[in-house]
């Protein structure tokens, strides 16, 4: 795998659909996103955040996801905790943290 400027061997990845169905369908994700380094933050309710780094991609970038309920981000923020060099902020944006 070639990116940016580097050769690497290996990047834990995230692919995003439009649906569940979508995905055990196995369509297209409609975007791919590069974990690796990553920064993930609770925001608040429903709402995570996964800012990439740019070592993967051309410049790092921010994106906001939002799940159905509060234990579902719980779940996509334990797993993400579990990649290598990603850090995961439990507090939100109004200083509420989230139980983990």
């Amino acid at each position: 795998l070639i990116c940016g400027q580097q050769d690497v061997s290996f990047a834990y990845l995230l692919d995003l659909y439009e649906s569940r169905d979508a995905a055990a369908a196995h369509e297209d994700p409609l975007q791919r996103v590069h974990v690796t380094n990553a920064e993930c933050a609770f925001v608040q309710g429903t709402v995570f955040t996964i800012k990439t780094s740019g070592e993967l991609n051309k410049k790092g970038m921010t994106h906001f996801l939002s799940t159905e309920t509060e234990l579902e981000v719980k779940g996509w923020l334990s797993a993400l905790e579990l990649v290598p060099e990603v850090s995961v902020n439990w507090v939100g944006k109004d200083g509420t943290e989230l139980a983990h």
